[in-house]
């Protein structure tokens, strides 16, 4: 490790959570299809500080699509705060709001630690 690593392993170190304790992250569900992450976190932002978060994805195969696969949302996002009181707070507050014409719903996220997840959703749709 140390100063010798490359911006390639920096940037594929960003694709883990970061560590925190799972009570930091929540579960926000039924987001409309073709919501961006940005107005995720915005809205999110209102209940504490963001750390990190997306929109699970799951590949469908599509002949039309690069690779063959294309990346569709899932309808949830999970956010990860700064601090279990922030998630808290967040599920408090933003329960039941409005998202881009939508209500959603905020809760704890009950997943084991994501990082370990080999499932692609989490990944980032591999570079052409």
């Amino acid at each position: 490790g140390g100063e010798g690593e490359g911006e390639a392993a920096v940037a594929r170190k960003r694709l883990y959570w970061p560590r925190c304790p799972r009570e930091c992250r929540v579960y926000v569900g039924n987001i409309r299809f073709g919501t961006r992450w940005d107005a995720v976190r915005e809205h999110m932002s209102a209940g504490g500080q963001i750390v990190f978060g997306r929109i699970i994805k799951q590949a469908r195969d599509d002949e039309n699509a690069p690779g063959g696969v294309r990346y569709v949302s899932r309808g949830f996002a999970i956010v990860q705060f700064a601090t279990p009181e922030d998630a808290a707070h967040a599920i408090e507050t933003l329960n039941g709001t409005t998202l881009n014409g939508r209500r959603i719903f905020v809760r704890p996220d009950e997943s084991r630690n994501r990082s370990n997840n080999k499932g692609a959703s989490e990944e980032a749709p591999p570079a052409e």
